[in-house]
C-alpha cells in the first residue's frame, strides 16, 4: 500500500519542467538556421561583425545584446522581432514557418 501511495503522490506532483536545450545545440537546426539567415537576413545584416550594413551587425547579438528599443535580446524577444519586424525591418511571420524561426534562433545564438 505504501508503494501505491508513493506512486499516486508522484503522479500528482511532477518534477519541475526543465528548459529543453535540444534545439540550442542541435547541429541540424543550426545548419538549417544558417541557410535561412543566408537567404533572408544576410542582405541586411552581417553575421560576423557588429558593423551596420542596412541593419545592425548581429555578431554576438545574444550575449549582452540589446535591441534599438533597449530591450535585452533573448529568444522570445528575438522571435517577436523576426516575426513582427521593427524600426526599419519588415516582419517575416508570413514568410517563415515557426520551425524556420526556431532554427534561425538556434543559428543566431551561435554568432
Amino acid at each position: 500500500m505504501a508503494s501505491a501511495l508513493a506512486f499516486a503522490a508522484a503522479q500528482k506532483s511532477p518534477p519541475p519542467a526543465q528548459k529543453s536545450t535540444a534545439t540550442i545545440s542541435n547541429p541540424a537546426a543550426i545548419a538549417s538556421g544558417q541557410k535561412i539567415y543566408a537567404k533572408q537576413c544576410a542582405i541586411c545584416h552581417y553575421a560576423t561583425s557588429k558593423a551596420k550594413k542596412i541593419g545592425p551587425g548581429l555578431a554576438s547579438i545574444y550575449p549582452g545584446g540589446k535591441f534599438s528599443n533597449g530591450k535585452k535580446v533573448d529568444d522570445p524577444s528575438m522571435r517577436i522581432w523576426i516575426e513582427s519586424g521593427g524600426k526599419d525591418m519588415p516582419g517575416y511571420k508570413d514568410v517563415l514557418k515557426p520551425n524556420e524561426v526556431r532554427d534561425l534562433l538556434a543559428y543566431l545564438r551561435t554568432l
